[in-house]
C-alpha cells in the first residue's frame, strides 16, 4: 500500500506542478491491500481498445461515458513507449500501414521519433503540443487527429463521444466541471 500511496501522491504533485487544479485527495486505496503488476492486466484500458471495449471497462467500474472521456484527459501528461502505438504507424491494416485517423503530419512526427525497430526505451509524449501542462489541449489534439493511442482517437471518431470531446476541447472549464466540484 505504501507504493500505491506514493504513486497517488506523486501524480497529484505532478498534476499540480503542471498547472492543474489542486484539491485534497485521500491517499491509498480501499479496494485492496496488495500491489501486484499481475493484477493490473484486464483492469486498465489498453492502447488499442476500441470505443466499445473502453466503454465496457469503465462501466465495469461504475463510471459513465463522460467519466471515461474526462479521465482519458490524464493523457495530457506523460509519455508512452513506441511499442505501445507502433502498429498505428507501420502495420495498421492490409490496405493502409498508417492509421488513416492519424493526422498525416503527426504520423510523420511519430515515425521520426519512433522509427521501425527503435530502442524499446524510447518514449514519446502523449500530448505533442503541451506535454508538461495539465490542460484541455489533449482534447484539441483528438479533434485534430493527434491522439497517440487508438483508445484516445476513438473518443473523437465515435459519434457517441464526439460531442463531449468537442465540448472539452473548446472549454477547459468543462473538463474541470467533470472532475471537480467547482463553484
Amino acid at each position: 500500500m505504501k507504493a500505491e500511496t506514493n504513486l497517488t501522491f506523486g501524480f497529484c504533485v505532478i498534476k499540480t506542478q503542471a498547472g492543474g487544479p489542486s484539491f485534497n485527495v485521500e491517499l491509498g486505496r480501499r479496494d485492496g491491500l496488495v500491489l501486484k503488476a499481475s493484477l493490473v492486466k484486464g483492469n486498465l484500458p489498453e492502447p488499442g481498445f476500441n470505443f466499445s471495449q473502453l466503454h465496457a471497462m469503465f462501466a465495469r467500474n461504475n463510471l459513465c461515458q463522460i467519466d471515461m472521456i474526462a479521465l482519458s484527459g490524464a493523457h495530457t501528461l506523460g509519455f508512452s513507449h513506441c511499442s505501445r502505438f507502433a502498429n498505428r504507424l507501420y502495420s495498421f491494416s492490409s490496405s493502409s500501414p498508417v492509421d488513416p485517423s492519424l493526422n498525416q503530419d503527426y504520423a510523420k512526427q511519430l515515425m521520426d521519433g519512433c522509427p521501425r525497430n527503435v530502442d524499446p526505451g524510447i518514449a514519446i509524449n502523449m500530448d505533442p503540443v503541451t506535454p508538461q501542462t495539465f490542460d484541455n489541449v489533449y482534447f484539441q489534439n483528438l479533434v485534430n487527429g493527434k491522439g497517440l493511442f487508438t483508445s484516445d482517437e476513438v473518443l473523437f471518431t465515435d459519434p457517441a463521444s464526439q460531442p463531449t470531446v468537442k465540448d472539452f476541447a473548446n472549454s477547459s472549464r468543462a473538463i474541470l466541471m467533470e472532475l471537480l466540484p467547482l463553484p
